[in-house]
């Protein structure tokens, strides 16, 4: 397992150090997170849902590390409607391209595609749960990296709790992987498994921070497991627009060493 970078740690170490103010400061003068506020890692699996329509534009950067030498530089759009009340459908991709040292193919091209559907099936105060599944459609250029060759299903079950000012979420998943392959490697499909879970804490009416954790086993034969860390915020300038921007960090091979997440979304 790779062991945390050392600017992941005093990054860590200076939010933890940071959260006790930040409760003290606003302790009587904020509320509960808008519904808007979204998480990253569970963007798909939070149950929180558009209100009506979701239209973002996301720039990434991956390190992929020394145990996977690709870097990938990514335009991402992401979008999600509710068409009746309770369900989300949404999508997304990316295009942008791959750099990778001698030896390894790198070029430009998409992403996977993938498409969910997502139920919120119950409320009781301040808790909701929802399920669904994704589906990841094999568009993405796998001889750059940028996809895997494979398809894949993900059914999954969430919940969300608003604890005083912070918001909780958790979520569990089960995934289907098709057999595929990358950079010319054949690659044996598996079952994998996921658990993830964030916090969410509004700052002001406004503006917000959150933290994520991510788990899923391995996906393919021979491959290691994705664990990632994740810091992000929210930020509502206006009515209908949100700039959200996040830093993750890998814990494991399968997983960039650091990841930077930018983008706007304009929701109505």
């Amino acid at each position: 397992m790779r062991c945390l970078p050392r600017s992941a740690t005093v990054l860590a170490a200076a939010l933890l150090a940071a959260f006790p103010a930040f409760a003290q400061g606003t302790s009587g003068t904020t509320t509960a997170a808008p519904v808007q506020d979204r998480f990253y890692l569970s963007f798909v699996e939070d149950p929180t849902l558009a209100q009506r329509q979701w239209w973002e534009v996301r720039g990434e950067f991956a390190d992929g590390g020394d145990d996977n030498p690709v870097d990938t530089v990514l335009a991402r759009f992401v979008v999600a409607i509710q068409p009746i009340k309770g369900l989300e459908l949404g999508g997304d991709v990316g295009f942008g391209s791959t750099d990778a040292p001698p030896g390894f193919e790198d070029g430009t091209g998409a992403t996977d595609l993938d498409f969910w559907g997502k139920w919120r099936f119950g409320t009781s105060g301040d808790t909701s749960f929802a399920a669904g599944l994704v589906a990841t459609i094999p568009t993405g250029d796998d001889s750059v990296g940028l996809g895997f060759d494979a398809f894949s299903l993900k059914g999954f079950g969430s919940v969300r709790h608003a604890f005083g000012k912070m918001v909780l979420v958790a979520d569990a998943g089960v995934k289907l992987n098709e057999d595929g392959q990358v950079g010319g490697r054949d690659l044996d499909g598996k079952t994998s498994a996921s658990i993830a879970g964030g916090v969410l804490f509004p700052i002001s009416k406004s503006f917000s921070v959150l933290g994520e954790a991510y788990f899923e086993t391995e996906r393919f034969e021979q491959t290691d497991t994705d664990a990632r860390l994740l810091g992000g915020l929210n930020w509502r300038p206006g009515s209908n627009g949100v700039v959200r921007g996040a830093v993750s960090f890998g814990l494991t091979d399968y997983a960039p060493d650091v990841e930077i997440l930018a983008g706007y979304a304009f929701t109505f």
